[in-house]
């Protein structure tokens, strides 16, 4: 990948649609509402995922995580699915990795696909000093799943006319600068192998890196280039929604990340959710795989924003209107 409460208000987006049966009459509006997406709970689920530890797959810490994120998914009405694979990478081979599938009502036919990778990187090979150190990876890694898990609480206390499948990817951020191949395991091997068997989405989207102080959203490339559409839907009601400032309607770099292998393994067009905000140490901030990628560097409003915009995309795209 890595190159190039309750709640208790909500807000509300109505949109005008065509009425072919009587063009005289007022046109009617489909309104949705839209629960408002918690940036304190985001937050804690991110502070609850370092508290487990340094995520590596095969680890102590990193199973317990897992495990939490599964029971944490149960307990918001989801049917779980663990799929288990070994990956090999940094010198380890065989090291036992699981993704985790998530879906919230599976027997619909209209379904969105979020996705996020929960593992952390054993090394910290951008830091100046400790670099053979794992990483806390609160940004890379702990926000995307922390969006997603909060986005599950919203729609288990609000109904949704659509499925919502949430995949967490395990070893994506394990690989090394000489093989684009050895990052994104969890979602390579999903993308050939798919739970549930011969799954489908209408489109996916990435969260990756979504939480940091200065966060940039550009168009990442490739999701521009293959998924240009659903692109487009989530930059235009980012905008509407005032949050231009984030999601910049330019192209950034490509990134061969999970959405690159869902798309490429499983024929299922998904964009990418990606701050890359400076070209300094590399397109991404200057914390990236250093061990500066702590709590420190979240921001609450980066969270909201981005958390916000996606539940927003979910609720529209429920009643059609995107």
């Amino acid at each position: 990948m890595k190159y190039i409460g309750a709640i208790s208000f909500y807000l509300f987006l109505t949109i005008s649609c065509k009425n072919d049966t009587n063009p005289s009459a007022p046109a009617p509006k489909k309104s949705v509402q839209i629960p408002a997406f918690s940036a304190d709970n985001a937050y804690a689920h991110i502070e609850k995922q370092l508290a487990f530890g340094f995520r590596i797959p095969g680890t102590s810490e990193h199973k317990a995580c897992g495990e939490w994120i599964i029971k944490t998914m149960e307990r918001f009405g989801a049917r779980v699915i663990r799929q288990d694979f070994n990956s090999d990478f940094l010198g380890k081979t065989e090291v036992p990795s699981f993704n985790i599938m998530a879906q919230i009502n599976p027997n619909k036919s209209k379904r969105i696909l979020l996705g996020a990778h929960w593992d952390s990187r054993l090394i910290a090979e951008k830091d100046d000093e400790r670099q053979d150190e794992p990483i806390p990876g609160a940004d890379d890694g702990g926000s995307g799943v922390a969006v997603m898990l909060e986005i599950a609480r919203l729609i288990s206390e609000n109904t949704i006319d659509m499925g919502v499948d949430f995949i967490f990817f395990d070893a994506e951020d394990q690989g090394n600068s000489e093989s684009q191949d050895s990052w994104a395991l969890g979602a390579q091997y999903w993308g050939s192998n798919k739970v549930p068997k011969e799954y489908m989405a209408h489109y996916g989207i990435l969260l990756d890196m979504v939480g940091a102080e200065g966060a940039i959203f550009g168009r990442e490339e490739y999701s521009f280039i293959n998924a240009r559409d659903e692109q487009d839907k989530v930059w235009t009601l980012a905008a509407r929604m005032g949050y231009s400032d984030f999601f910049r309607d330019d192209t950034s770099g490509a990134v061969m990340d999970d959405h690159y292998w869902v798309m490429k393994n499983g024929g299922i067009k998904m964009i990418d959710i990606i701050s890359q905000p400076n070209d300094n140490r590399s397109s991404f901030g200057d914390y990236h795989h250093t061990h500066d990628d702590n709590i420190d560097i979240i921001s609450k409003r980066t969270l909201r924003v981005v958390g916000q915009v996606v539940t927003a995309v979910l609720y529209n795209e429920s009643i059609g209107v995107l």
